[in-house]
């Protein structure tokens, strides 16, 4: 956590600080729905365990990287909570049991980049990241933070030249669990770990603030 600060703290303070003729900020608070999400397990009681789908929202700060040779590329930060609620199933596929309220916050570093000129009002843009997620599940799961990383794409209105809109879509998986495999190939057969993914996806709305 103290080196995600720095990060953060460095991407806030410093990059907006690096000489260019003209780089935006924008700070972006949205609202929208994350959806999907299942933990693998490989013992106990429970065969996995499922979030459901619910609202979330959170807020997104991006920087204009390299206005003077790239001025569509951005650097963004993406902080997201979606609160929810763990279910159990016995058996993978269900039927499932309400077992506790949790909050998800997923914490993501990643670049942006829009279409179009800069004067333009309308820009698409697609986006990735890469990051974790913070379990808040009351003991329920073996673990609190987690590789997160999302790609997606979406669109960006302005209204004026400081105050726009943003709708967007993005697939952000998790690494939950982990599990033991056999690969085999041409050159015969072999143990291997496969790492197992909480799928989700989000769709989100927001107002934009530029400087």
């Amino acid at each position: 956590m103290r080196r995600l600060l720095f990060a953060l703290l460095f991407f806030v303070f410093a990059v907006p600080c690096l000489p260019a003729q003209q780089r935006d900020i924008e700070i972006t608070p949205f609202g929208g729905a994350r959806f999907g999400g299942t933990v693998n397990l490989n013992s106990g009681t429970f065969g996995d365990y499922r979030f459901k789908s619910s609202w979330n929202y959170g807020g997104i700060l991006d920087v204009g990287l390299a206005p003077d040779l790239m001025p569509n590329l951005e650097g963004e930060f993406m902080w997201n909570r979606q609160d929810t609620e763990l279910s159990a199933g016995y058996g993978s596929g269900g039927p499932y049991y309400d077992l506790t309220p949790a909050k998800l916050d997923m914490y993501q570093f990643g670049l942006l980049y829009q279409f179009g000129p800069h004067q333009s009002k309308l820009h698409p843009f697609v986006v990735g990241g890469l990051g974790f997620t913070n379990f808040h599940t009351n003991g329920a799961l073996p673990f609190d933070n987690k590789f997160a990383f999302n790609l997606g794409g979406g669109v960006k209105y302005f209204m004026t030249k400081h105050v726009g809109f943003r709708l967007e879509a993005r697939y952000s998986p998790t690494q939950t669990t982990s599990s033991p495999a056999i690969y085999c190939g041409p050159f015969g057969c072999f143990g291997t770990t496969v790492h197992n993914f909480a799928q989700q996806g989000q769709a989100n709305a927001g107002v934009i603030i530029r400087f």
